[in-house]
C-alpha cells in the first residue's frame, strides 16, 4: 500500500494536471496554440503550488462484508484509474477516482481484501471548504460492491 507522502504527492500532481488542463483551455481560447501551451504551463505550476500551500489530506476507511471474488475485484478496478505503482493483484487494488462536485476532485483509493470482507480507504485533498471527496469516493466503491454483498442487498446510506 502507499505511504502517506506518496498519497500526498499523487494528489498534488493530479491537481497540477487538472490546473494544466484548465489553463490550456483558457489559454487556447484567448491565444491559440501558443496560448494553450502557456496556459497549461502556468496552470500546472499554479495547481501544484495551490495544492501544496492551501490544502490538507483527509482520509476515510470503511469495511464492507463482501467476500473476495474475481468479479468483485473487477468491478472495483472498473471504476478506478490505475496508478503506475498498482499491480494486477486482486488482494490490494490502488487507483484514482473522481469524486466531489462533477467528479472533478480526485481521491486515491486503496482496497484491501481479506477472506470475508474488504477494507477501502480513500484519501483526498481538501481546502478551506470541505468537499467530502474521500466520502464520495467510498460511496462509488460501495456502489461497485453492492451486487457482491451476501444476499445481494444494496448498501444503505
Amino acid at each position: 500500500m502507499l505511504a502517506d507522502d506518496e498519497v500526498r504527492h499523487i494528489l498534488i500532481e493530479r491537481n497540477a494536471e487538472m490546473g494544466a488542463t484548465g489553463g490550456a483551455v483558457g489559454g487556447g481560447a484567448a491565444g491559440g496554440r501558443a496560448g494553450a501551451a502557456g496556459g497549461a504551463s502556468g496552470g500546472r505550476i499554479g495547481g501544484r503550488l495551490g495544492a501544496r500551500l492551501f490544502t490538507r489530506v483527509t482520509g476515510l476507511t470503511r469495511t464492507y462484508d463482501v467476500p473476495r471474488t474475481g468479479a468483485a475485484a473487477a468491478d472495483v478496478r472498473g471504476i478506478l484509474q490505475p496508478l503506475p505503482a498498482s499491480s494486477d493483484d486482486d488482494d490490494a487494488i490502488v487507483g484514482l477516482i473522481g469524486a466531489g462536485a462533477l467528479g472533478m476532485n480526485s481521491a486515491v483509493v486503496q482496497v484491501v481484501w481479506h477472506a470475508d470482507r474488504v477494507e477501502a480507504t480513500a484519501h483526498a485533498l481538501e481546502g478551506l471548504i470541505d468537499q467530502r471527496t474521500a466520502a464520495g469516493a467510498l460511496l462509488k466503491v460501495e456502489d461497485a460492491l453492492a451486487r457482491h454483498r451476501p444476499g445481494g442487498d444494496s448498501p444503505t446510506r
